[in-house]
């Protein structure tokens, strides 16, 4: 392979199915390439919504102190690179490239998925680098993530709500139970999730973790309001200051650090506003507890006009809950399709809607740049437009309003 998306393609090809949970394979390779101990703190985010933005926390934080901080999260917006971060700045195609030889070179006949590559060559780029500390983002639930074959010197599940119901469960019980697998005996575990099932204190009181309850053991009181939008976001800081003070024997981190990262942490798609004349809000709500936050946002923070929608979602969420959150929020809905093997036409999206008690005007277009033509043209300097739902509705706006970035 010559370039990063040759490597990305044949990746794709190499495993059956895209998603294929279990940690056998990718712990093989990781003891071939001595990668199963490692030398730096650990820190694992799992959670349904706000892994992104904690981990975006966490590692301004971080940044601020001193430290150098590598950091792997997912999906991506615009580039693969995103996904390897160090000190917040992408990998480089070179340097992503280098490490996927590396496992290659070491697998040998042992399949990876898409994601077990990705986690791997974090890891191994992070060990090349010498950072202080990691903090790995959960890609799908939490037990038989790639993420969970190392050792959290501190987890942090942020919520728990229902998605993925096809590999994790259909109740908040049994998603949560998954989510406990980042627990670890001995170490603690913060939990930010107010209303949190029961799964999560039992499964820590089962293994010996060391729980820290939000609304029991820890509070948002006194904590910096952070630069991200949205009433959940000092839920998500109180997590992630509670659980550097777990680390503060191997990590010190001073008030100041902590005040000045969560003042300048940004984070792509998440209540972005990128553009005004008509106000354009990114976010990438799409699951109904999502939906909620971005619900709550836009009713303390109304325009004097109206809300157009650029919307489109993938099929295996649950369409119904995050479009009744937020259909009285929205005078008129623009879908576009998705370039995913998940998702479904704008046909059959807008007759869910209807089905789901839509009422409002809903147009359907080609693509992003269609849908965002129709929708600024109509508004005034009194109206926003929200484009929501996706994590591919995030990234084609963004190529559309900056095609440079691609």
């Amino acid at each position: 392979m010559n370039t990063l998306d040759d490597w990305l393609r044949w990746q794709e090809n190499l495993f059956l199915s895209a998603i294929k949970l279990g940690l056998e394979r990718i712990r093989s390779v990781a003891g071939r390439m001595d990668l199963l101990q490692l030398p730096v703190p650990v820190i694992t985010v799992g959670g349904t919504n706000g892994k992104g933005s904690t981990c975006a926390m966490l590692t301004q934080i971080l940044r601020q102190q001193g430290y150098k901080v590598g950091t792997y999260t997912s999906p991506h917006l615009m580039r693969y690179n995103e996904r390897i971060a160090i000190d917040g700045g992408p990998l480089t195609d070179t340097a992503i490239c280098t490490a996927f030889a590396a496992i290659d070179k070491a697998r040998d006949d042992i399949n990876l998925t898409y994601f077990e590559f990705g986690t791997l060559a974090a890891v191994w780029s992070f060990l090349q680098a010498r950072v202080d500390v990691m903090v790995l983002e959960v890609g799908l639930g939490g037990r038989l993530d790639a993420c969970n074959l190392w050792d959290a010197d501190v987890a942090i599940i942020t919520s728990i709500g229902i998605d993925h119901v096809e590999w994790l469960g259909d109740n908040r019980e049994a998603i949560g139970r998954e989510k406990a697998g980042i627990m670890r005996a001995g170490r603690p575990i913060v939990c930010g999730d107010p209303q949190p099932p029961a799964s999560i204190a039992s499964e820590a009181a089962r293994i010996g973790a060391q729980l820290l309850q939000y609304g029991q053991d820890f509070s948002s009181e006194g904590i910096p309001q952070p630069a991200l939008k949205g009433d959940v976001q000092l839920r998500n800081a109180a997590c992630v200051v509670t659980a550097l003070q777990q680390l503060q024997n191997r990590l010190p981190v001073s008030a100041e650090a902590i005040a000045s990262g969560l003042a300048c942490v940004t984070l792509a798609g998440r209540m972005q506003r990128v553009h005004n004349d008509p106000e354009l809000i990114l976010d990438v709500a799409h699951n109904p507890e999502a939906a909620k936050e971005l619900a709550g946002w836009l009713k303390k923070n109304p325009v004097d006009g109206k809300i157009s929608a650029i919307f489109s979602i993938l099929a295996d969420k649950d369409i119904v809950g995050v479009v009744e959150t937020l259909a009285m929020h929205m005078d008129e809905w623009h879908l576009v399709p998705l370039a995913s093997n998940r998702s479904m036409s704008v046909e059959a999206l807008s007759e869910k809607m209807r089905a789901a008690g839509v009422q409002t005007p809903i147009h359907t277009h080609p693509d992003f740049q269609s849908a965002w033509n129709v929708a600024s043209f109509s508004a005034g300097k009194q109206d926003r437009v929200v484009a929501f739902g996706s994590f591919l509705v995030v990234s084609g706006m963004l190529e559309t309003l900056v095609p440079q970035q691609r």
